[in-house]
C-alpha cells in the first residue's frame, strides 16, 4: 500500500495469510486494478483530446493565399511574364505538396524550411522583389522533427505587417540554430517594429491577415508547439519601433514521433 501510494500503481498485495487479512489483500488488490484501468482510460482520453485539438488547429487555413497566388499567376500569364509564371506554379506545387506530407501533422525540420522557402519566394515574385530573403541554417539542426506549416505564419505576418510602409529596402532572414540544446527558428525583419500592445495582440488572436494570407495565427503556431511539446516551448516575439521584429519558434531535438507521444 505504501508502494502503490508513492505512485507505483503496478504494485500488489500478497495474497496470503488468514482471516481478514487475506481478504483485505484481495480487494486491495482489486481496487488497484480498477485504479489502473480508470487512469489508462483517462490518459488515453487526453492523448486522443490533444490530437484533436492539434487537429482542429492545423485546419485552420483558409484558401486566400491559393486565391492570391493563382491572381499573380494569371496576371503574369495575361502580361507575357511566362518564365515567372512558370516558376510560380512550380513553386506553389511544392509549396502544397510539402502542406499534405502524406498527411503527416510532424515533419523534419528540413521539409519545414523547404516548405517556407516557397512561400517566401511566391511572396517575392509577387511583391515585385519587394523585400529580400536569407537563410542562415544549422545543417545539423535539419534532420529533426518540427510541426508542419509553424514558420510559414511568421513569415506571412513579417510580409504583411513588418514590410508595410516598406518599398524597395525590405529584408527578411530565416535563422535556425541551438542554443541551450534546443531548436531556435528565428524569422527576422528589419520592418518597422511593434510596440507591445502590437505583440500582445498578434499572441492573443488565432488569425492575423485571414483576408490576405493562409489565415493560421502565430497564435495558433504557438499553441500547436505547447500542446505538441509542452508548455516550456512555443514562440516569442520581440520588436523595437524602427528597427525591426524577431518572431522565434522553440522547440527540442527530436528525431523520432514516438518520442513525443504523437
Amino acid at each position: 500500500m505504501r508502494e502503490f501510494g508513492k505512485g507505483n500503481y503496478q504494485a500488489k498485495a500478497e495474497e496470503n495469510g488468514i482471516g481478514e487479512l487475506k481478504i483485505l489483500s484481495a480487494h486491495f488488490n482489486i481496487m488497484a486494478e480498477k485504479l489502473q484501468k480508470q487512469m489508462d482510460e483517462i490518459r488515453n482520453n487526453e492523448r486522443e483530446q490533444r490530437k484533436m485539438e492539434k487537429k482542429l488547429l492545423q485546419s485552420q487555413i483558409n484558401p486566400h493565399f491559393l486565391y492570391n497566388t493563382l491572381d499573380s499567376i494569371i496576371w503574369m500569364i495575361q502580361g507575357g511574364e511566362y518564365k515567372g509564371a512558370e516558376q510560380m506554379v512550380s513553386l506553389l506545387a511544392k509549396f502544397f505538396r510539402i502542406s499534405l506530407s502524406q498527411g503527416q501533422d510532424i515533419i523534419p525540420l528540413k521539409k519545414e524550411l523547404e516548405h517556407a522557402t516557397s512561400y517566401l519566394s511566391i511572396q517575392n515574385i509577387r511583391f515585385k522583389d519587394k523585400f529580400d530573403f536569407s537563410v542562415q541554417a544549422d545543417e545539423n539542426l535539419l534532420q529533426y522533427l518540427c510541426p508542419k506549416l509553424s514558420i510559414q505564419p511568421l513569415l506571412e505576418n513579417a510580409i504583411y505587417h513588418g514590410m508595410e510602409g516598406i518599398y524597395d529596402d525590405g529584408e527578411i532572414q530565416i535563422s535556425i540554430y541551438e542554443k541551450n540544446s534546443l531548436i531556435h527558428i528565428d524569422v527576422i525583419d528589419n520592418g518597422l517594429g511593434m510596440p507591445p500592445e502590437t505583440i500582445e495582440y498578434i499572441m492573443h488572436n488565432k488569425v492575423v491577415s485571414s483576408k490576405r494570407g493562409s489565415g493560421i495565427g502565430v497564435r495558433n503556431v504557438d499553441e500547436r508547439i505547447k500542446l505538441i511539446f509542452g508548455n516550456a516551448y512555443g514562440v516569442v516575439i520581440t520588436s523595437e519601433l524602427d528597427e525591426g521584429t524577431t518572431a522565434s519558434i522553440i522547440i527540442p531535438k527530436i528525431k523520432k514521433v514516438e518520442d513525443i507521444g504523437y
